[in-house]
């Protein structure tokens, strides 16, 4: 009886019967690793710098060797000390600061975007402006220096509601709100200056991320926040489902997107698992020994989406990339990295 070998078991076999230096190819696709021999010297930007996923990102690069370039509003948005790494002032809103920023950059990653719901919501010119007009002026300022690869990251929010799942790349944008809506015109921007220009334009449709550096708006840090406190968790609707994945795998996906990532095409990258909101209370307060009331209140958001989890069977498949810190390890990762921060 004969078994037809899956492609990981491939490069796995391979990579355990190839020479040492055959292996060093090899390793990248097996594990998922960005490669430090393409990024060491590389010149990069990153709008968005000094947001959550942003920050992450710019660790990583610069810890691989490449001249990382944040591009950030005011000088007291940057915050990263890491070597290699250097500021530059600007915004997506002004054109003429992102001609300058991307000259002579070799890659740039667009992370820039208002992205909180509730802030999106209240305040709805000025999401479309810096999400979908501010990727406009990023793309032309790209196309008029020559930019070599740019990476777009957008947001599985545009998928809105599903009926199927997981979902999968070409499953039918459904945007529900402001936020969905100029991240997803972003996209088609992205596409068009592709097709138009032939730019080599990649985009990301990340699932829910968690860990370091995030704001306590967000799902798990304002649940940790307040459960580290000691606090009661007055929370909203238990029953929707998310797909979270730990934000180093993340950014290790937009490294990755560059690296190997097609032009014109858009990649998931999640765990892949899905979990209620309840659930994910529920695994804060195991992991972190914590214990407190929880206050629920299904009806604090009229517009929301029920169930979301995203298939990376692409990302794998085309970049070598999956998931590897789970969800509990993360969790510990976080509450470890808020409980060693000064009391805010």
């Amino acid at each position: 009886m004969f078994r037809i070998l899956g492609l990981e078991e491939i490069l796995e076999k391979l990579y355990h019967e190839s020479q040492p230096l055959d292996r060093i190819e090899l390793s990248h696709l097996v594990t998922g690793l960005p490669d430090e021999s393409f990024w060491k010297g590389k010149t990069v930007l990153v709008t968005g710098s000094s947001g959550f996923a942003g920050r992450n990102l710019t660790h990583m690069l610069s810890s691989m060797g490449a001249k990382v370039t944040c591009f950030v509003r005011t000088k007291k948005d940057y915050c990263n000390n890491d070597p290699g790494t250097s500021v530059i002032l600007g915004d997506v809103e002004d054109y003429q600061s992102l001609v300058e920023a991307v000259k002579d950059v070799d890659v740039v990653f667009h992370l820039a975007a208002i992205t909180l719901i509730p802030e999106t919501r209240a305040k709805t010119f000025q999401t479309f402006s810096t999400n979908s007009l501010g990727t406009l002026n990023l793309l032309m300022a790209a196309k008029a220096q020559n930019v070599p690869k740019t990476v777009y990251v957008s947001t599985c929010h545009v998928y809105g509601k599903q009926e199927k799942l997981p979902i999968v790349e070409d499953s039918t944008p459904k945007p529900i709100d402001i936020y969905s809506a100029s991240k997803l015109a972003g996209e088609s921007l992205a596409l068009s200056f592709a097709e138009m220009h032939g730019m080599d334009i990649s985009i990301s449709r990340a699932f829910n991320h968690y860990g370091p550096h995030q704001r306590p708006d967000f799902l798990i840090p304002s649940i940790l926040h307040r459960l580290l406190k000691g606090e009661t968790l007055t929370m909203g609707n238990p029953t929707p489902t998310r797909d979270f994945a730990y934000v180093d795998d993340i950014v290790k996906g937009y490294a990755l997107l560059a690296e190997k990532g097609r032009s014109a095409e858009i990649y998931h990258f999640s765990s892949g698992v899905e979990r209620t909101v309840k659930e994910i209370v529920e695994t804060a307060m195991k992991v972190s020994g914590v214990k407190t009331e929880v206050h629920w209140n299904p009806d604090a958001r009229r517009v929301d989406i029920p169930r979301s989890v995203g298939d990376y069977s692409k990302a794998r498949k085309e970049l070598g990339w999956k998931p590897v810190v789970d969800f509990e390890d993360g969790m510990k990762k976080t509450i470890a990295w808020y409980r060693s921060q000064p009391e805010r």
